[in-house]
């Protein structure tokens, strides 16, 4: 079998993605000159690597300090907020794509029970900096939400809303979080390639009497984000 070196463009590429996920008290990236030098390669190949980076929006130059890792939103695995919540940014705005009623899918029929005939379907995307970062689809119960049809929910927030107009809140819940890859759709809505990597949640919400409240699933653009776990004492940790 015959092995081909790496190109030049591609050493570059992976050296400083080491940087980026690997060095985090690492801020400011070294300029093309100091790259180049030290892995004995052409800046054009330098060059190449970085548009590559920031195409995939891992990195940013910045004037007079040049280039940086672009921060991710910290997500804790554990915690129990909303996704407006955990991103607390005045640059991301939601938009509202289309609300929908379907029938009660085959896969949610345990969340919602058997006796519920029709969900209100409402998907949104989120967007930083006028780029999009998530993409979810929203499930409520349309006998005890039907109100919701109507609601235009750009830039709003979903909890918030519930407990303004119903008076209620989520109390507790849980999440499945896996990877997957972007179908057509979920990239175009997205604006990536498809098949590219995903984070993907599922989260399945309850109000205090066990009621469920609301189901929700959400894809991820990984360069934006990244999950911890963090459990002050594990011996106590038990799964339902």
């Amino acid at each position: 079998m015959e092995y081909k070196e790496r190109s030049a463009a591609v050493q570059a590429q992976e050296y400083l993605q080491d940087l980026i996920s690997f060095k985090p008290d690492i801020k400011v990236l070294p300029s093309q000159r100091e790259i180049a030098d030290k892995l004995r390669i052409s800046r054009n190949a330098v060059l190449h690597s970085l548009d590559k980076l920031k195409s995939e929006d891992l990195i940013s130059s910045k004037e007079r300090t040049g280039i940086v890792k672009n921060t991710k939103v910290d997500i804790n695995m554990l915690g129990m907020k909303s996704m407006s919540s955990e991103l607390n940014d005045d640059s991301v705005a939601i938009v509202h794509l289309l609300t929908t009623i379907i029938a009660l899918p085959i896969n949610l029929q345990n969340f919602f029970g058997l006796e519920t005939n029709k969900l209100i379907k409402i998907e949104r995307m989120r967007m930083r900096k006028s780029k999009p970062i998530t993409y979810e689809i929203v499930y409520f119960d349309q006998a005890k939400f039907a109100d919701l049809i109507k609601v235009d929910f750009t830039n709003i927030s979903l909890y918030k809303l519930l407990q303004k107009k119903y008076g209620i809140k989520p109390t507790y819940g849980k999440e499945n979080i896996t990877c997957c890859l972007a179908d057509k759709k979920i990239s175009k809505i997205l604006k990536i390639q498809k098949n590219m990597p995903l984070y993907k949640v599922d989260s399945f919400n309850y109000l205090d009497n066990d009621e469920p409240l609301e189901t929700t699933t959400q894809y991820l653009i990984g360069s934006y984000f990244k999950y911890h776990f963090n459990a002050n004492n594990i011996y106590d940790y038990r799964e339902d």
